[in-house]
């Protein structure tokens, strides 16, 4: 287990440096997510409550848009010069690999929603106060079922030649039910609810994320061999 934990950390460092020299993803999915809210903002920036009751859409829309940019480009590098092959010929657990693959989307998909809360907050025009932290984990835990999916679905279209399309045609429809429970809770928070009121919605979420990965880590030998 701990040469499995190994690979994944070893592979998940080098995405991480190689994204930190290039910028190939997080600047395109910061510039998306700050443009949807943005444009959104003209249309309900400046209706009473709007950053309670359509901003919490707005926000997650934003979210999956860039992620499905983020997604696309999990395995493009590697089939491109050649280092899929050579890490799916190497003597290491696939699931290794997924897993890597899967927290190198989550922890750039949290980067983008880092960057973009202040944002959201100044635009919807957010009251502040404590229960605001409350986003932190909803934010965290409605992406990673959505990152688990993502990387499994990348993976699947990262040889088609219309990938981009072929990903969220994939990916939404299955979305569709932690997107809403992100949104639910998201929107329990903007309200001021009190723990207890977003506690059962951050449990579906967690379940989603742990039923997601598991599938996914079943599936993801039959994904690189077809």
């Amino acid at each position: 287990m701990t040469g499995w934990w190994s690979t994944v950390m070893a592979i998940l460092a080098r995405d991480v440096l190689s994204e930190w020299r290039t910028r190939e993803r997080l600047g395109p999915m910061a510039f998306l997510v700050l443009l949807t809210l943005l444009v959104f903002s003209f249309a309900f920036g400046g209706e009473g409550g709007a950053g309670t009751h359509t901003g919490p859409g707005v926000l997650w829309s934003s979210f999956v848009l860039a992620s499905l940019f983020g997604f696309a480009w999990s395995f493009v590098e590697e089939r491109e010069n050649g280092c899929l092959e050579a890490l799916l010929l190497a003597p290491i657990d696939r699931g290794a690999l997924y897993v890597a693959k899967m927290l190198g989307n989550l922890l750039f998909l949290v980067g983008v929603q880092v960057l973009a809360l202040p944002v959201f907050a100044v635009l919807f025009n957010v009251e502040p106060g404590w229960h605001l932290l409350l986003l932190v984990p909803v934010c965290a835990l409605g992406a990673a079922p959505l990152s688990a999916v993502g990387t499994l679905f990348a993976a699947l279209a990262s040889d088609q030649r219309a990938r981009e399309l072929v990903l969220p045609l994939l990916l939404l429809p299955l979305m569709m039910p932690v997107l809403i429970t992100a949104v639910a809770a998201t929107r329990a928070v903007l309200g001021a609810g009190e723990v207890r009121d977003c506690a059962h919605l951050l449990a579906m979420l967690a379940v989603f994320w742990l039923v997601f990965a598991a599938v996914s880590l079943m599936l993801i030998d039959v994904v690189f061999d077809r």
